[in-house]
């Protein structure tokens, strides 16, 4: 009697399970029958070649022919308007020349338009799903076809300053641009970027709304190259000072590495790393690391990415080294490279630097090196590499270093003079 009951409960979970998947699937189904005439595939062709340089999709929200897709599917033809040109294909294989109505650099959105009414598009989620909701993923992954792909909405990605939802389902290249719907159809995200093993982010479709009111006022602007390189330069200005203010004015806690005494993590948002050489036993010196970034990034161009910061510090200390070939690592460390240099000539100028002391009111000297390029394109923005040695030890010294990207000269002065009175000897 006993195995018969636990037969029938087995059959009725396997039932249940069955049931609900075919639920599933038939919501993915019907989802994707009645909307796919409002998605799309968006091209960006290199005019010269004929050939596609970049594809993403995108999605209807109006009637009348405005379009949803992320910028950095469009970022060739920002950046170049004379060497592309954007197309999108419908649902029936056809063809149709778009242009571009407004963009958001920080939230990776475009948004774009057909020149004609469109007759089904997407509605947008006034509200957010619940924590744990099923939620669908549209887009065409790897040029393969439209799909639906489930997925469960995990709230808003912590510790980050830009504003992400945490999506468990695989979001593939070329399904960049694609909405993510509740099962009515409401857009509640827009796919963005992937993190690999069913670990996706979506914009939130409350930054879309911001923008297509932003868009609403430039309808009668004739958007050419300098409107947008306008739109780029105000963005990244607004959001440099919103994210280094933040930085700025918190408090730095501060603790021990080694015999010094540096920053700790700035904010939740910018976390740190630590090693040390302590397991090589033959080293002829101690050597104690710590490494902050920002874990984001903002796409300009498949050359250029920028809003990022990085903070790091090295303790060495030997009491086996001679006095010269003490003096040969610490100028090694100093002038090791910190982070990657991710701009061409046509982006940004070549670096100007440098080289001072540095005394602060903790009293310590340190040796500096500050070196700054500016944006070609974006008047009045940075990036910003400092590297200094902390003196007044014979055997042991800090090497100290920041890198800021696309900063307003008051932001880098003002993180410089943090910077420099948060560091002093225990």
């Amino acid at each position: 009697m006993q195995l018969f009951r636990h037969l029938v409960v087995s059959c009725l979970v396997l039932f249940s399970f069955i049931f609900s998947f075919q639920t599933k699937a038939n919501e993915a189904e019907a989802l994707f029958s009645n909307y796919s005439p409002a998605l799309v595939q968006i091209k960006c062709i290199n005019i010269e070649s004929g050939q596609k340089s970049s594809i993403g999709t995108g999605f209807f929200i109006s009637e009348s022919g405005h379009i949803v897709t992320n910028y950095h599917v469009i970022s060739n033809f920002i950046q170049s308007p004379e060497q592309y040109r954007l197309e999108l294909l419908d649902n029936n294989e056809q063809t149709h020349i778009v242009d571009v109505v407004d963009i958001d650099v920080i939230n990776d959105l475009a948004i774009l338009d057909a020149k004609q009414p469109w007759p089904v598009h997407f509605p947008l989620a006034s509200e957010p799903p619940t924590k744990g909701q099923e939620i669908y993923s549209l887009g065409n992954p790897h040029d393969l076809g439209m799909i639906v792909v489930p997925g469960t909405y995990n709230g808003i990605k912590s510790k980050s300053f830009y504003k992400r939802i945490h999506f468990t389902g695989s979001i593939n290249s070329g399904m960049s641009g694609g909405p993510t719907v509740d099962e009515f159809g409401n857009v509640v995200g827009i796919n963005v970027a992937s993190a690999g093993n069913q670990i996706g982010f979506l914009v939130p479709v409350d930054r879309l709304f911001n923008l297509r009111e932003q868009a609403l006022e430039t309808l009668d602007v004739k958007k050419e190259e300098a409107f947008f390189v306008e739109r780029i330069t105000k963005q990244l200005t607004e959001n440099q000072s919103a994210l280094f203010q933040d930085l700025i004015q918190s408090e730095w806690p501060l603790y021990s590495l080694g015999q010094a005494k540096v920053p700790n993590e700035l904010s939740d948002f910018m976390p740190c790393w630590g090693d040390s050489n302590q397991d090589k036993e033959k080293e002829l010196y101690t050597a104690a690391s710590t490494n902050c970034a920002l874990n984001e990034r903002i796409y300009l161009s498949s050359d250029m990415t920028t809003g990022h910061a990085q903070m790091g510090f090295s303790w060495i200390h030997s009491d086996k080294l001679n006095e010269l070939q003490l003096a040969t690592l610490f100028t090694q460390t100093l002038n090791r490279q910190y982070s990657r240099n991710n701009a061409g000539q046509d982006d940004v100028t070549d670096f100007y630097c440098q080289e001072a002391l540095i005394n602060n009111t903790l009293k310590t000297t340190s040796k500096g090196i500050s070196c700054v390029r500016a944006y070609r394109k974006y008047p009045g923005l940075y990036d910003v590499r400092f590297h200094s040695l902390l003196l007044d030890k014979n055997d042991q010294t800090l090497v100290g270093r920041y890198v800021l990207q696309g900063v307003s000269e008051t932001t880098a002065q003002s993180f410089f003079t943090k910077f420099v009175e948060s560091i002093s000897w225990n």
